[in-house]
């Protein structure tokens, strides 16, 4: 009954971040491109998990790893996979997510197989940081303002429910992999898996033009700047707990303090951050002598 009830906690958050990041990836790109690794499944992860430091183990790398093939996929997305001009927009979207999930399979297993050796939270961290950052100042895009999107017209509708539909098919299949084998690896990997960013971006990818997705780009890189103290902080905190006997409840209590103190860092410093970039971008370049 508990597998169930965590099973069924996983799928209505991921549909929950799918359509939130989806729909703010719309409103403000900056906050999206951050939002699409956002380490909701991660959470419930180390709820279900016997081995929270293991399962976070796997997450530092297999984010970092989601966070260049999200960086990629909005800059290659038109060839990645090469589609017909004039396809269907939902056909895009489920081939656009079934390309991206088999590249994503593809890197996470390798870093997950390879994770005693190189999962060190601190050194990732860094490299991440300085990664980030130079991407950050030579990459950056002035900001392009659009119309917000009505989250009525997104998701009220055939098409919106379709969508939702096929997240949590291709959500179930997931989870009964990860489910046929529990080693704390494996269970970090399948929470690791952005899905809801990978069904977000697709379905921006496919609604969007390329000058409006890009934007997404410019904080995408950020995000493991987040999981990756997140997962390491929470671990610890849960182990904490277990070894006081403290519960399944507080376990859960603390799991949502996070998830709100991360979702606080994001909209408390990401939109004051991007506005000092887009000021630094759009000033003159000045000149001595």
């Amino acid at each position: 009954m508990n597998d169930v009830f965590a099973e069924a906690a996983k799928l209505a958050l991921g549909i929950s971040a799918f359509v939130l990041v989806t729909w703010l990836g719309l409103r403000d790109k900056r906050i999206g491109g951050v939002l699409l690794t956002f380490p909701l499944l991660n959470g419930i992860a180390m709820l279900t998990g016997v081995d929270p430091i293991g399962i976070a183990g796997t997450i530092y790398l297999v984010a970092t790893w989601n966070s260049w093939l999200f960086l990629f996929s909005i800059h290659r997305n038109a060839w990645l996979p090469p589609l017909p001009a004039g396809l269907d927009q939902d056909v895009t979207i489920y081939l656009r997510v079934a390309v991206w999930m088999a590249l994503w399979a593809i890197g996470a297993t390798a870093v997950a197989w390879s994770r005693d050796a190189l999962s060190y939270a601190g050194w990732l961290w860094i490299i991440q940081l300085v990664l980030a950052a130079v991407y950050v100042r030579s990459s950056w895009r002035p900001r392009q303002p659009a119309p917000a999107p009505a989250f009525r017209k997104m998701w009220i509708n055939k098409r919106g429910a379709g969508r939702i539909i096929s997240f949590a098919v291709t959500f179930f299949f997931l989870a009964a992999v990860a489910f046929f084998n529990p080693d704390s690896r494996w269970v970090g990997w399948a929470s690791a898996l952005p899905l809801p960013g990978i069904f977000a971006l697709a379905t921006l990818s496919a609604t969007q033009g390329k000058d409006d997705l890009l934007p997404l780009g410019d904080t995408v890189l950020l995000g493991p700047l987040l999981v990756i103290p997140f997962n390491w902080l929470l671990a610890r905190a849960i182990v904490h707990l277990r070894l006081e006997q403290a519960g399944a409840l507080a376990e859960i209590a603390t799991v949502i303090v996070f998830w709100l103190a991360a979702a606080g860092i994001i909209a408390v410093l990401v939109p004051p951050f991007a506005r000092w970039r887009d000021a630094r971008r759009a000033a003159p370049p000045t000149h001595s002598g």
